[in-house]
């Protein structure tokens, strides 16, 4: 049993189940420091991030398939 793929898949496993569970947080975490598009709206509504939720979830699925997958070529 190697000891880094099993960590691998660990971290996979673990950073994906995150990226399911709180996509809007990575998105948030992503988008830090950054100026917003546009200025008009009310204040505290976020716009647009639909498609990007979409995305983060789409790349922890990817993430969970992989460690996953490390997990069992390790065991």
């Amino acid at each position: 049993m190697d000891f880094r793929t099993l960590l691998a898949a660990v971290l996979g496993v673990g950073l994906g189940l995150f990226f399911l569970a709180a996509p809007d947080a990575v998105v948030r975490m992503h988008a830090a420091g950054r100026r917003p598009p546009g200025r008009g709206g009310e204040y505290g509504a976020d716009s647009g991030g639909g498609r990007w939720r979409r995305v983060v979830q789409a790349v922890g699925v990817a993430l969970v398939a992989v460690g996953l997958y490390f997990g069992a070529s390790a065991l």
